[in-house]
């Protein structure tokens, strides 16, 4: 039972409810989600402890904790997520931007800083966090971005009009390269689809509110990454960089169809558990 009389016992009693259903995170959910409702900074909750909600505010808050415990992620109750420092909406038509994907942008704006590299393409960008957050840190650059999804495209497009990035990005509907033309680039970057069919069976059950097609490669994981093996020259200058989202799991494959089409690895960044997870090759 919610106890709503205030700011402090309905985060306590709300946490613990969420707990009571196995929700992993819920002292941080029931504050992304009232803080929202209440249109405020999570941070700014603990200055209004005392303070009471309204029935319309409380109403939609039990709403959103009714969703939750259904394992709806967060960033689908509320339509938006951060990422980079920035905000982004984000539909059932797009993943959710998970914070190993900011190793890749980082390492993206590295190498444009220190290359002087001019000319992006985002291949599978589904909501176009990572080349909205390219085109938002760097000047004078052009980003391109793909994705074979219309309705992906479309939330991508309305993050560039909200970051003020729009002018900086064309956005094109493409199976991978199908529709790039004879354009070549300095880096090409992508967080394609990787999880093997076995492994999509054993994900979290938040996970399965995400579009599959967006999660799921084909050839035990390793599909799209070989077309950017094999294609990726076509549309890389001499001295370019490919920058890659890896499945830790089947990195070495990885590596290995790279190395197989010439291309040199440069590194393997780890991530937050130590795992591989940023590829970053030369090409030539």
């Amino acid at each position: 039972m919610l106890d709503a009389s205030n700011i402090f016992t309905l985060l306590k009693t709300s946490e613990k409810f969420l707990s009571l259903h196995n929700i992993s995170e819920a002292k941080l959910d029931t504050e992304i989600l009232l803080s929202s409702i209440l249109n405020i900074k999570r941070s700014s909750l603990f200055t209004i402890r005392s303070s009471p909600i309204t029935e319309k505010q409380l109403r939609l808050y039990k709403s959103y904790l009714k969703r939750r415990i259904k394992r709806e992620p967060v960033a689908y109750i509320l339509g938006e997520s951060e990422f980079m420092g920035l905000n982004f909406k984000i539909t059932t038509d797009v993943l959710i931007p998970r914070q190993e994907t900011e190793l890749l942008v980082e390492e993206a704006n590295r190498q444009i800083k220190h290359n002087n590299y001019r000319d992006i393409l985002d291949i599978c960008t589904g909501s176009g966090c990572i080349a909205v957050s390219v085109a938002y840190e760097n000047k004078n650059i052009s980003v391109t971005a793909s994705d074979i999804s219309k309705e992906a495209l479309n939330v991508a497009l309305y993050n560039a009009k909200l970051n003020n990035v729009n002018s900086k990005i064309e956005f094109l509907i493409s199976n991978m390269f199908n529709s790039i033309k004879d354009k070549k680039f300095d880096i090409i970057i992508s967080n394609p689809p990787y999880i093997t069919r076995d492994e999509f069976k054993t994900l979290e059950k938040e996970l399965f509110f995400e579009p599959e097609k967006a999660l799921i490669a084909e050839e035990d994981g390793i599909s799209f990454y070989r077309e950017i093996a094999e294609k990726g020259k076509k549309y890389l200058n001499d001295n370019g960089k490919i920058i890659l989202e890896l499945n830790s799991n089947i990195s070495k494959k990885i590596v290995e169809l790279f190395e197989m089409q010439k291309f040199k690895k440069i590194k393997i960044i780890k991530d937050y558990a130590n795992l591989d997870r940023i590829l970053v090759l030369k090409n030539g």
